[in-house]
């Protein structure tokens, strides 16, 4: 079947049996007048949000067409971190418009294999927008996974290496994964109540016997959200592991100061006591005092240590 591609710098049309792509890449205000003079139905607070950077995830119902938003995690290398991507999404009969940064890989990887392979834009827009609006969702859901596995991954490098390295190290592999996983459930999170809407809700625009892929990629995201709990749970754990450890060998360090005290205690109270310049100490100039000082400072550190390792502490 036959297909149209009309392209922009930023806007891309594409064309197929009766079934109309949108695609705008980083969207200027420029696009946006573009795209309310193609489409004027479209409410100008719904094409406002499309110039925002970041707009909160919703599903709008208009009497022509179905405005959602949703957000996506995209890894921030820089700072270690997964950052929210935003991809607004307009949905009418016959015609399905995304407006993004352009950071998204599945997003750009789907709209250009439509481009190219002609058997794949027939599976993808020969059945309408809904059924092509499903097919965007749940490539976006699904690229999630990969990066809770890469999460994952960095869990199990944290616990092979953690009585292996230095805990300060580990300490703040940790921190780090931590971060993200937080930050990755509060991306998520309201995703769920898109897909629940979607579900449950009555939408003019899309086919009814969607109810099940919608189901779908519900079941999807609930996978997404035991792993991050999961996730949640083991770093926890390692956490309490961690601190362990720290505390264990403080408490090493302790003990081996206090054993240095304990020893040179006696030998310094002696000399302090015989290091006094008066004139009192009946022995102060006897012959073997030094010899005397020694053998009972000696004594008495070897009485310490043998209480403190009778009492156990040592």
């Amino acid at each position: 079947q036959s297909h149209t591609i009309q392209s922009t710098m930023t806007t891309t049309i594409l064309t197929h049996n009766r079934v109309t792509w949108t695609n705008i890449f980083q969207p200027s205000p420029e696009d946006i007048e573009q795209l309310q003079a193609r489409y004027p139905q479209i409410h100008p607070l719904n094409l406002h949000d499309c110039l925002s950077e970041l707009e909160f995830p919703k599903i709008d119902q208009h009497d022509d067409y179905l405005f959602i938003v949703i957000h996506l995690p995209r890894w921030d290398d820089e700072e270690k971190i997964s950052r929210p991507s935003e991809v607004d999404i307009f949905v009418s009969k016959g015609i399905l418009i995304t407006a993004h940064a352009g950071n998204l890989k599945p997003l750009n990887e789907l709209f250009a294999r439509a481009q190219e392979d002609a058997a794949f834009r027939d599976h993808l827009m020969g059945h309408g927008a809904s059924p092509l609006l499903y097919e965007l969702l749940d490539e976006l859901i699904n690229y999630c996974f990969p990066i809770l596995h890469k999460v994952n991954q960095n869990i199990r490098h944290a616990e092979e290496h953690l009585f292996q390295e230095e805990t300060e190290h580990i300490l703040q592999d940790i921190a780090l994964v931590r971060r993200d996983v937080i930050a990755l459930r509060h991306i998520l999170r309201p995703q769920w109540d898109i897909m629940d809407a979607l579900e449950k809700g009555n939408w003019p625009f899309i086919h009814d016997d969607l109810t099940l892929y919608w189901s779908n990629l519900g079941d999807h995201l609930a996978q997404l959200k035991a792993m991050l709990d999961e996730h949640v749970d083991v770093i926890n754990g390692l956490s309490d592991t961690i601190d362990t450890l720290a505390s264990h060998r403080i408490d090493g360090v302790v003990r081996v100061l206090t054993f240095i005290t304990i020893l040179t205690a006696p030998l310094t109270l002696m000399a302090t006591i015989f290091g006094i310049n008066v004139e009192l100490l009946p022995v102060q100039y006897h012959p073997l005092l030094f010899l005397a000082v020694i053998i009972v400072g000696i004594a008495l550190t070897a009485v310490l240590i043998a209480y403190l390792k009778r009492r156990g502490f040592l």
